[in-house]
This record gives structure tokens, C-alpha cells and sequence, in this order.
């Protein structure tokens, strides 16, 4: 009985894991539009969607992972992704382990805080620190509307990773 668990733990991460790469190459490779010059921030929802269900030490593992995988086809690389996205799912999972219900409106919160966080800490570091003029134009036209832009997705992530965990889930 141990062993069919363990297998479709395993099977369901897998399936996880392949839905990051998914999600990582649709982020970078231009298929999903722009909206109004502001993207769409796939890979923080999903996240966050898949800590909820996972909880915060496996939610942590595949932040980690879609972090490295945002910074691998960032023009820098300097690890900040892997580092927000490592954050966001440890305390997406804990929240929802402690605090909230796993449910949409928890997602959408949750991505929410962890979409903003991202983009408002993006904006300090590479745009404010750095003294570039009209960055509070930049805030207002690219980087907060991306943040409305990319809670679309929470709802195809949170019924996407619900489903892996249904079809993986063990029968009794």
C-alpha cells in the first residue's frame, strides 16, 4: 500500500515539474501577449497555486525551481527570481497549511501579494536603485498593471494543479 502512494506522489510531481517547464517556456518565448506593454508573470500564480496544494517545503522546491528557470533566460541572471519565487512558495504553503483554505480566493489573494511583492521589488532594485528617469511612470504603466494582468491566470493554474492532484490522488 506504502508503494502505490509513493508512486503517484511521485508521478504527480512529475507532472508538476512538467507544467513548470511549460509554463517557463510560454513566459519567455512571447506566446502569451502583452497586454498595454505590461506581461504576464505565469510562473509567480503558478507558484503559489502549486505551494497551496503542496504545502511549503515541496511549494518552496518547486518555487526554487521556477525561479531558476526565470533567471536561466533573464539577461542578468542574478539569482532574484529564484530567490522571490523560493519566498513565495514557502509562505504560500505555510499560509495555507495555518491560516487560509485551499481554495480560489486564497489563490487569488495569495498571488496577489506574491505578484506584487515581485513587481514592486523588481521595480526598486533595477529601476529606483539605479536612478533611471520616469520610473514612476514605469511603475504605474508596466509594472502594476502587469500584476492585474497575470491574476487572469490564477484561475487556469489553481484548476490545472487541482486536477493533477485529483487524477494522482490515492484511491480507497
Amino acid at each position: 500500500m506504502r508503494f502505490a502512494s509513493s508512486r503517484n506522489i511521485y508521478i504527480r510531481r512529475f507532472f508538476t515539474a512538467l507544467l513548470v517547464f511549460v509554463t517557463a517556456l510560454f513566459q519567455h518565448s512571447g506566446f502569451i501577449p502583452e497586454l498595454f506593454g505590461a506581461p504576464a508573470l505565469l510562473l509567480v500564480p503558478l507558484t503559489v497555486c502549486i505551494a497551496m496544494f503542496e504545502r511549503s517545503i515541496p511549494g518552496m522546491c518547486f518555487g526554487v525551481l521556477a525561479g531558476l528557470l526565470w533567471d536561466f533566460a533573464a539577461s542578468g541572471g542574478d539569482g532574484f527570481f529564484s530567490v522571490l519565487l523560493t519566498a513565495a512558495g514557502f509562505f504560500s504553503g505555510a499560509l495555507v497549511t495555518f491560516v487560509f483554505r485551499n481554495n480560489i480566493r486564497a489563490a487569488l489573494i495569495l498571488s496577489f501579494g506574491a505578484l506584487t511583492v515581485c513587481n514592486v521589488s523588481h521595480w526598486l532594485m533595477f529601476i529606483v536603485r539605479k536612478g533611471y528617469e520616469g520610473g514612476a511612470d514605469l511603475l504605474f504603466s508596466r509594472y502594476l498593471p502587469s500584476v492585474l494582468y497575470s491574476l487572469v491566470f490564477v484561475f487556469v493554474y489553481y484548476y490545472l494543479v487541482k486536477a493533477i492532484f485529483d487524477i494522482c490522488a490515492e484511491k480507497k
